[in-house]
């Protein structure tokens, strides 16, 4: 007799259960589980209940409408799975930080070990703009005066940053201050300017949008000041000079 192509063909298996049997083998299974197991929601670290009454495993991300099936879930093949993988991810992590911890090398860097700095701000600076051209070679250019009486650093920071290089929120001030002060479509687009940001703690910094279409002249080398790009901090006064002109 054939027995290819048929339901449990192998010769000696017993026949397929129907949804009755297997109901009362989930239930069996289930009331087993129930009286080997307590379900301590404050204990177990992986479950939780949500908004809707429902617990939530946050180890496997299932979802269980009573205790009965979470306990039917915590005792399945998908469950404890996941906690051995879990496990050998802990040790493994466990390893590496007690590796760092002893080493005596001061060369490691880690996030968690560098000192976070925090100040108290103390509000925006007081600070002035001036068009200037120089009167022999006619080239426009701007003179900016920035007051800091309570400044905390040795000189104040100045940096010229293309859009891209911003952080998100301040892409969101420079897009809308741009769209603001717009006069036509061209002058519209954040790409089209470049940021003058200055800063110096404890003080917000303050940004200045300069036309991208212009290049400023200034030395090839980074640092160093010219004529017609030169900065100057007054120590005494506590103002703050920068100037540049334009190519």
């Amino acid at each position: 007799m054939d027995y290819s192509n048929r339901v449990n063909s192998k010769k000696g298996s017993g026949g397929v259960a129907d949804v009755q049997e297997t109901k009362v083998h989930t239930r069996r299974r289930l009331k087993e589980l129930l009286t080997t197991q307590v379900l301590d929601l404050d204990s177990d670290p992986y479950v939780f209940r949500n908004h809707l009454g429902l617990l939530e495993c946050r180890l496997c991300l299932t979802t269980h409408v009573s205790e009965s099936s979470y306990i039917s879930h915590i005792g399945g093949r998908k469950h404890q799975m996941n906690l051995e993988k879990r496990q050998i991810l802990d040790e493994k992590y466990s390893k590496n930080q007690q590796g760092i911890s002893n080493t005596n090398n001061a060369s490691v860097i880690s996030i968690n070990n560098t000192p976070k700095r925090s100040w108290t701000k103390s509000g925006r600076p007081a600070f002035k703009v001036t068009k200037i051209r120089n009167t022999e070679t006619l080239q426009m250019g701007l003179l900016i005066n920035a007051k800091y009486p309570n400044a905390t650093v040795e000189e104040p920071f100045f940096r010229i940053m293309s859009y891209y290089e911003l952080s998100t929120k301040n892409q969101n001030v420079a897009l809308s201050y741009v769209h603001k002060e717009a006069q036509d479509k061209e002058d519209a687009d954040p790409n089209n300017w470049q940021y003058l940001v200055i800063t110096a703690e404890p003080y917000e910094n303050i940004c200045f949008a300069i036309p991208n279409n212009k290049e400023i002249d200034k030395p090839a080398v980074l640092g160093q000041m010219s004529d017609s790009f030169w900065w100057y901090w007054d120590g005494d006064t506590k103002d703050f000079f920068l100037q540049f002109l334009y190519k």
